[in-house]
């Protein structure tokens, strides 16, 4: 792609109506929602601990996607100008991710030991304090508050300049897109700790949080990878969207697949040299009766994967390999939460049953009908950025 004047962008959106897709998500969504309910009484558990897995699954998918928006602002990525609202859409979920989690305050006492008896001479008294219900509830709704509330002020922002062009609001998105990851640093750690490390009550890691997040960005990445190339192929964003856009985001992919094996095998070295009991006793059960199997899968579908088969320039501008590897790094990242929750209930490995299908599609119904909604009643293009002539003409210094 040369540098020259800037082509007409066409079939920016909204994205047009689509029957078929959204009466499969609807459905999807009721047929979960039956089967969630049913599991409840048929084996409330094992429906609870499917819940907190799609739910923290979707969840790093939506905020991955937004996180990488607002990277973008601070580091004034013109690259990535023509698909930044794509990735912006996602914060649509955060609203309903919301609600579920209101939802998930019911299945406290069946996901967490320390909601109804704590042993007082496994425990510090700062860990007595700090895992109660209560407190579990509040500070979830202070992190979720402030993730849905600067996301929302980020994209409204957005919108706006569409239509007034007004490049003082991109300078607004960067200060807030600032505030943002900063404090997103600090709450999506606790809340990683919160969901799903005190699922083992008595193990702790420092770099828990920091393993989380490298699964969330590197899959954020990776479901607005998906979306991208499917709109692209459907004729949305057309001259907008090139090859050279491509190549930049399977670069993304590659170099962040590298981060998130560098973070999960720092974790899992310092805590197999160490050999200290109330660590080791995490990755233990997650390393035999079949849970090896699923812990070998982890490295080969978010990081031989997407490392081996992105490295060539050419293969980082093909539509068709990015989709793939982007498809395997989701089924990686929801082998990883399958990996770290299902072990606290089950020694050996689970095979997925009609629960775990049931509650995926009850999560993949709402995710994809509040992304939907974002994309069929706004623009696809972010057609107000003073950097989008930049950005569609190869003006840039590309990664």
């Amino acid at each position: 792609m040369s540098s020259g004047p800037m082509p007409e962008i066409k079939n920016t959106g909204p994205l047009k109506p689509g029957l078929v897709c959204d009466r499969f998500l609807f459905f999807s969504f009721l047929i979960g929602l039956v089967v969630f309910i049913l599991a409840l009484f048929l084996n409330p558990q094992r429906a609870w601990y499917n819940y907190l897995i799609e739910f923290f699954y979707f969840l790093t998918i939506g905020l991955g996607a937004f996180v990488f928006a607002a990277v973008q602002y601070v580091a004034n990525g013109t690259w990535s100008v023509s698909i930044r609202r794509v990735a912006e859409g996602f914060a649509a979920y955060l609203p309903v991710s919301l609600i579920l989690l209101i939802g998930l305050f019911f299945g406290i006492g069946s996901l967490y030991e320390w909601s109804e008896f704590i042993p007082e001479h496994y425990f510090t008294y700062t860990k007595h304090v700090y895992l109660t219900s209560l407190w579990f509830i509040v500070r979830e709704l202070i992190f979720f508050g402030i993730w849905i509330v600067l996301a929302l002020l980020i994209v409204r922002f957005s919108l706006k300049q569409d239509e007034s062009e007004n490049p003082s609001l991109t300078r607004k998105n960067k200060k807030l897109s600032i505030i943002f990851l900063i404090v997103f640093g600090f709450t999506f750690t606790f809340a990683s700790i919160d969901l799903l490390m005190s699922l083992e009550e008595h193990f702790y890691s420092t770099m828990f949080g920091v393993y989380c997040f490298s699964g969330l960005f590197l899959s954020g990445i990776s479901a607005t990878a998906i979306i991208v190339i499917l709109l692209r192929g459907r004729g949305y964003l057309e001259n907008g969207v090139e090859h050279i856009h491509l190549h930049d985001l399977g670069t993304w992919m590659m170099a962040f697949s590298v981060f998130m094996v560098y973070i999960g095998f720092s974790q899992y070295m310092l805590i197999w040299y160490a050999d200290l009991p109330h660590e080791i006793t995490y990755f233990i059960p997650r390393s035999k009766n079949g849970w090896q199997f699923v812990l070998l899968m982890l490295p080969l579908l978010k990081w031989i994967l997407p490392f081996i088969v992105l490295m060539p320039d050419k293969n980082r501008a093909n539509p068709a390999v990015i989709f793939a590897v982007a498809v395997g790094v989701l089924v990686g990242q929801w082998l990883d939460v399958y990996w770290m929750v299902v072990p606290t209930f089950s020694e050996s490995f689970r095979m997925v049953s009609w629960i775990e299908v049931g509650v995926f599609l009850m999560f993949l119904g709402i995710f994809g009908l509040s992304v939907r909604y974002f994309y069929k009643k706004y623009p696809l293009l972010a057609k107000g950025d003073p950097n989008l002539e930049s950005c569609v003409t190869g003006r840039y210094q590309h990664v």
